[in-house]
């Protein structure tokens, strides 16, 4: 990873060589949002975990955080996932529509009223 002072560090120390995470499914379109704590205490973390949570600072992709960060998609995942055991961040979870045919029906409907 770099940054514009040339940090580079290699991604498996980043994650201290784990590739795979616990707790829920972060897939590459999950919302990510710092939390008061995470915010608060944001000082405290590595570098990549402080960077995470300045990126952030509202809702934002997994993807868009390893584009900003400049790091692999597995590596965001592995410290995304840490930062959201310790309470930094949160993984928004959207509500469930009634039904994919009834969002469907109304997509129609809108382009019939065109």
């Amino acid at each position: 990873m770099s940054d514009i002072q040339g940090r580079f560090v290699r991604p498996y120390a980043i994650t201290g060589g784990r590739t795979s995470v616990d707790g829920p499914p972060l897939e590459l379109e999950s919302q990510i949002a710092a939390t008061d704590r995470g915010r608060a205490n944001q000082h405290r973390y590595r570098w990549e975990a402080a960077q995470v949570i300045a990126a952030c600072d509202s809702a934002i992709a997994l993807i868009e955080i390893a584009a900003k960060l400049e790091i692999p998609v597995g590596v965001a995942r592995v410290v995304v996932a840490d930062l959201i055991k310790q309470g930094a961040v949160e993984l928004l979870v959207e509500e469930e529509s009634a039904s994919y045919s009834e969002l469907l029906e109304k997509v129609l409907d809108g382009i019939r009223s065109l």
